[in-house]
Formats: C-alpha cells, structure tokens, sequence
C-alpha cells in the first residue's frame, strides 16, 4: 500500500473518532441557583439576678463563737435571655479553708498547726449545705433538694456530681427562669477549738448548654 495513503488513512480515522466522542459528551445541561440564603444562629445566655457574666455575693459568716450557731441562705434567679432552651448545673469552685494560725487552745487539738496555710482550716467541714431547685420549668416535684454537702475542700465536686444525679436534666425554655437556694448551717456540737482563726472562700458556677434535638 502507498505510505502516503496509509497516513491519510489513519488521520481520517483518527479524525472521525474525536467527532464521535465530541458528540456522545455533548449532553443536556441546565443550572439554576437560589439566591439570598441566609442562616441564623441562635442565641444561649443566661442572667444570674439580671447580672450577666460575674456576679460578686458578699456572704459573710463572723462572730461563729457568740453563740456557736451559724445559719443563712441565698437564693439566686437564673434567667434565660437567650433564643434557645438550655440545660442547667451548678458547682461549686474555687473553695477554700484557710488555717490563719494557731492560738493555744487550736493547737492543743489541731495537728495541722505546725504548717498553716491554704486548705489547711477545718471550717467549711463543720458548714453543712442543702441546695434547692426550685424547678418551674420542667420538674414536676418542686421545689427539690439536690445537694447536701459541707464546704469542706474535699467536698467541692459532690456539688456537681449530686447535682446531676439528683436533679437530672434541668431545662430552662428561651425566655424562662427557675431559682437555686442554697442555705447553710452548723452543729454546734460538731466543732471544738480546731476551728478557731480559720476562714473560708468559695464561688458557686451556674452553667448552661444548649439543648440538643433528639434524633
């Protein structure tokens, strides 16, 4: 066969390929946009007694030697301000038993005098506390005790671990509110000398987080 021929041949053939391919991918096509899609996300905040962010209580306990009783409470209003239902907790931080030295009479029983300083005082383990839900959003047995505990240091995290225990999952709607008191007191039995300088410091946490849809 002419060479000349050949090549012809095959560009030819190689030609009517790319045509055929060309038209077995020349499909049907259509596009359509939306245009001005907007999402929103929704707001999660809470308000405790209309203060946002930190809120400074002044709780002072003095002069627990007149009468060897110490007793008070507080009761906070947590509103929800948000757009959004969130589920509440509360805990105990930051608590704090300072020993502040030693007279005679603390050292005849209190082993800890030789080394005074933080987490060393025997105050808040004599300081009972019980915690109360007032729970008008979703609890139908309110109000309800969820912790009892001392302030003792090593007491901190039942705040928290009875909270979710016994109070289980506490709903707060956009827009609504409940109140937690607190309410302390001691024995005057329960305590002798070893208590005598010491102090005590604490901050009470309410967290919330947003409620997620069940699935």
């Amino acid at each position: 066969m002419n060479p000349k021929k050949l090549l012809l041949g095959l560009l030819v053939l190689a030609l009517g390929a790319m045509t055929i391919r060309n038209l077995t991918s020349a499909l049907f096509t259509d596009t359509e946009r939306t245009e001005d899609s907007t999402f929103t996300a929704g707001t999660l905040n809470i308000n405790v007694d209309e203060n946002d962010g930190t809120v400074f209580d002044n709780i002072v306990v003095s002069n627990i030697g007149v009468d060897g009783t110490v007793s008070g409470g507080k009761t906070w209003t947590i509103n929800n301000t948000g757009s959004v239902p969130g589920n509440l907790q509360m805990q105990m931080m930051s608590v704090v038993n300072n020993e502040n030295g030693c007279n005679e009479p603390e050292a005849l029983v209190d082993g800890t005098c030789a080394d005074p300083g933080p987490d060393q005082g025997e105050l808040g383990g004599v300081v009972a506390t019980v915690v109360i839900l007032d729970d008008d959003a979703t609890g139908p047995n309110a109000p309800a005790t969820v912790v009892t505990s001392t302030l003792a240091t090593a007491d901190a995290g039942s705040y928290l671990s009875q909270w979710n225990s016994n109070a289980g999952i506490v709903t707060i709607p956009a827009g609504g509110s409940l109140t937690v008191t607190m309410n302390w007191s001691n024995n005057p039995a329960s305590y002798g000398n070893e208590i005598q300088s010491d102090s005590l410091s604490f901050d009470v946490q309410f967290d919330v987080v947003q409620v997620t849809p069940e699935v």
